[in-house]
Parts: C-alpha cells; structure tokens; sequence
C-alpha cells in the first residue's frame, strides 16, 4: 500500500529548508547554468550543433549529481556549499549512461511523434483525394497514434524520474536495478510527480517577465521539492540487487 503524497507539504517543507540556504545553492546553480551556456556558445561558434548535446552531456556527468547533492541535503536539513557542485565528479560514467538514456528516451520518441503528427497531416491535406471514409478512419488512427505516442512518452519519463536521486543513495547500484528502482518507486505515484510539476507553471510563466531572475528563487524551490517528494516515495521500495 503506497503512502498518499501530500504536495502542499512537500513544497512548504522545501520551503523551510531552503530558509537562509538560497546563497549557495543560486551560487551553485549559475555556475552550472554557465557551464551549459557555455556548451552552446563553443556548438555555435564552431558551427557545429551536434557539440552541443555532446559538450552538454560532459557538463552535466561532470556536475549534475552535485546539484543533485545539494538539494537532497537541503531537503534533509543539511548545510551545503556551493563548491559541492563540483564534488560528485566520481559518478561521472554512471551518471553520463542515465543521461545518454534519456537522450535516447527522447530521440525515438521525438521521432515517433514526428512521424505519427506528419502522417496526421498528410492524411488531412490530401483527404479530398481519398474515399471519405478511408480518409476519416486514417485521420482517427492519426489522433490516436499521436495521443498513444505522447501518453507512452511522458509516462516513461515518470518511471524514470527518480534515477539521478537513486543514484545519490546508490553509487554501486548497477544500472538496471537503478531504472528498476525509479519504476516500482513511482508505481502510483506518477499522478502525484506530475501534479507536482504542474503546481510549479504558473511560476515559470511569471518568470518569463522577469527575465529570468524569478528563477533564481524558483530553480532551488522545484528541486528541493523533488528531493522531498523522492525521500517520501524512497520509503515505500526496498532496493534489491541481484
């Protein structure tokens, strides 16, 4: 039986414990937001965007975790310093294969919808030249392929949500049982990780008239509150090795 996830609590706690820690972690933050701008700035000086998503995966294995750190210490009452960003470096290797997993993820469901939405489209711009009934039947095999595609995309993005914080818990964790762990932690809960996420869009639009100072505040709230949310689901799995 799982725990119910009490998201005005988890976010109130997030704030609590992010009370007079914002330095350090906002500190950290741009430091790691510079490294990625960074990445960019060399893919396109160079005129090559395949660098990006190379240079950006070095960043990220590099750094990442240490990000990860700090906000599972902040959600956990712990004091942290903006140089822990760049002490998790030993997870470099593991933490780059999550990553190239999700990439992975990304791509051939970015390509899956591509197609099923330009299929989608064919059939609609040419339908005058089709029985209507052959074209109406393929335009709702279109919409529902399209729908099934997305559906199945976000819902294994859920799954997999919580591997960088079991990672954290679980540095000799193969793999597998990483990705295995991340999917029984959020066996009824990915309802709750998504409503999570959406209590936080009414803050990022706001802060797109900020320019982006608003995120400053708001980075650190959102992954504090993730770093709750992983310690209250974490207690309903036992992780098992094989």
């Amino acid at each position: 039986m799982h725990e119910n996830v009490d998201i005005v609590k988890i976010k109130a706690n997030a704030r609590k414990n992010l009370k007079g820690k914002y330095k350090d972690i906002v500190i950290a933050i741009l430091l790691y937001g510079l490294l990625i701008g960074m990445c960019y700035a060399t893919a396109a000086y160079i005129k090559e965007s395949a660098m990006t998503i190379f240079l950006t995966l070095i960043i990220k294995s590099l750094f990442y975790m240490g990000l990860i750190q700090m906000m599972i210490k902040i959600a956990r009452g712990k004091k942290v310093k903006f140089s822990e960003l760049f002490q998790r470096t030993d997870t470099f290797f593991r933490c780059a294969a999550i990553t190239i997993v999700f990439i992975a993820i990304n791509t051939v469901w970015a390509l899956l919808e591509y197609t099923a939405i330009n299929s989608l489209i064919t059939f609609i711009t040419y339908q005058a030249d089709l029985h209507v009934a052959l074209s109406s039947f393929m335009i709702v095999i279109g919409i529902i392929l399209s729908v099934v595609i997305a559906i199945s995309w976000i819902v294994l993005l859920l799954c997999l949500s919580q591997s960088y914080h079991i990672l954290y818990d679980n540095e000799d964790l193969p793999l597998g049982d990483i990705f295995r762990t991340s999917m029984d932690m959020m066996e009824g809960h990915k309802l709750d990780y998504l409503k999570l996420y959406l209590s936080f869009i009414g803050w990022i639009f706001l802060g797109l008239f900020t320019m982006g100072i608003l995120y400053l505040w708001l980075a650190p709230y959102i992954g504090v509150s993730i770093a709750h949310f992983y310690d209250k689901i974490k207690k309903d799995v036992k992780i098992i090795t094989e």
